[in-house]
């Protein structure tokens, strides 16, 4: 007999109540992990100082310009096949955890043979050599798209909340020991085998094991053909991420010397941290706005454009919104979070809250590019921004340090998201509908 709890509410189904549950304990995971990171990302410097801090950055970012070679753009193709076909579960994720394992090899022989050649100092290159071994883990997180295919988001977040809070608890454990630098990267071993541990043993709950996966060559090389755009996209995204603190360090260290290249790396990543963090909003806005716009895409297109602009509005709203009160409390706020030794930091993260005004735009404009399938087009602007990052940064880094980084960062962005819309045929209506959004900001209003 079925138990009736009461009548469904009218327009919610049992499958969107379903998704919103799914949704709600993403956002819930977001915040949480926003919290712990938020936390460690002040403590942790205040504890290292600047120079180590920096040090410990470089390392880091140096391992993390490459990450794309262990993720292999493959999360979402994985998603979206064990959808359609679950009853080839075992070959697909079997063979995406093989692809990803070739990746990581991948990373860890390019990491360590660049920080040999680049004569780092034993410390940093235990470090690199910490943080990439840590990536060798990650073909075991496969089972969290496998979640997300199974509408299981509450599974996927719950193990994701566990894994930060774990690994923030390492973290600030390590400062009660008054532990050395070489610990603090060890934090993402720690993080990644609990993040590897969890999901297993969350497979494990559902009646599944990792020991029925198996590698279909097969399988392999249509993943392959399939993933390997996004693994030049997912490659020059980081670059342009994370390219900033190691050319700040290698740039400075010739000219300043190492340890106050290292310094103004810390400075630099400290407020970087701070500034990443506000990029959480704009993501859920837009995430929460997607229904609507691609229901629009597929019924009218007048609507569509009227709230692909009206959501530019509000991207913009939301930068002014944050970045204006930031540029005039950024300074004393980080004084206050992380003591008078990052007053500097305070003052990039000034500079650092111009960066939300293209960070909302190229958040809100992923809209556009998924409802037009413009995949290649988005492989261009990456590859542009990341050529463009490197070359300002040497250009600027020289004479402004952490300054022209910043500055770089930004011209890189103002080119890949706004410029190269106009060489682009297809693009250009979306350089119309952002100009629009932007200059009638305070007609901003609700999507239905």
């Amino acid at each position: 007999m079925t138990q009736n709890n009461g009548p469904t509410p009218p327009g919610r189904s049992a499958g969107f109540l379903k998704y919103f549950r799914n949704t709600s304990w993403l956002f819930v995971d977001k915040v949480v992990r926003l919290g712990a990171v938020l936390i460690t990302s002040i403590f942790v410097p205040r504890y290292l100082g600047p120079e180590l801090f920096g040090q410990l950055n470089y390392a880091s970012a140096f391992v993390g310009i490459f990450f794309a070679l262990t993720s292999m753009g493959l999360d979402d193709i994985l998603i979206r096949d064990l959808v359609r076909t679950p009853e080839k579960r075992d070959k697909l994720m079997g063979t995406a955890a093989s692809i990803k394992l070739g990746g990581a090899v991948v990373l860890f022989i390019t990491v360590m043979t660049l920080a040999f050649a680049k004569h780092m100092d034993t410390t940093t290159i235990i470090m690199v050599f910490l943080i990439a071994a840590a990536e060798f883990l990650k073909p075991l997180v496969v089972v969290e798209q496998y979640f997300y295919s199974q509408v299981k988001g509450r599974t996927a977040a719950q193990v994701n909340m566990v894994t930060v809070i774990i690994a923030s608890l390492f973290r600030l454990g390590l400062i009660l020991v008054h532990a050395p630098l070489v610990w603090f990267a060890w934090a993402y071993m720690v993080e990644m085998a609990a993040s590897a541990s969890g999901f297993l043993i969350a497979y494990r709950k559902e009646g599944s094991t990792w020991k029925h996966w198996r590698y279909s060559k097969e399988t392999a090389l249509y993943l392959l053909r399939q993933s390997w755009p996004l693994v030049i996209y997912g490659l020059a995204l980081y670059v342009q991420a994370k390219i900033d603190q190691v050319m700040i360090g290698d740039i400075l260290t010739k000219t300043m010397g190492e340890n106050a290249a290292l310094e103004e790396v810390g400075q630099y990543s400290a407020a970087l941290k701070m500034i990443e963090a506000l990029g959480f909003v704009p993501g859920i806005v837009v995430a929460s706005l997607a229904p609507a716009i691609t229901r629009a895409r597929a019924t009218d297109r007048k609507l569509y454009e009227d709230r692909l602009v009206n959501q530019y509005r509000l991207m913009f709203v939301l930068f002014l919104a944050v970045s204006v009160p930031l540029f005039f409390v950024a300074e004393p706020a980080m004084v206050l979070l992380f003591g008078e030794e990052y007053r500097a930091a305070g003052y990039l993260l000034s500079l650092f809250a111009i960066r939300l005004f293209f960070t909302n735009m190229g958040v809100a404009k992923s809209s556009f590019i998924t409802n037009e399938s413009m995949f290649k087009y988005s492989l261009v602007t990456a590859v542009v921004g990341a050529t463009l990052n490197i070359t300002m940064n040497y250009l600027l880094i020289p004479t402004y340090q952490s300054i022209g980084a910043i500055w770089a960062m930004i011209g890189s962005f103002f080119i890949s998201i706004f410029v190269v819309d106009l060489f682009f045929k297809e693009a250009r209506p979306n350089f119309g509908w952002m100009m629009k959004g932007i200059f009638t900001f305070w007609k901003v209003r609700n999507v239905n």
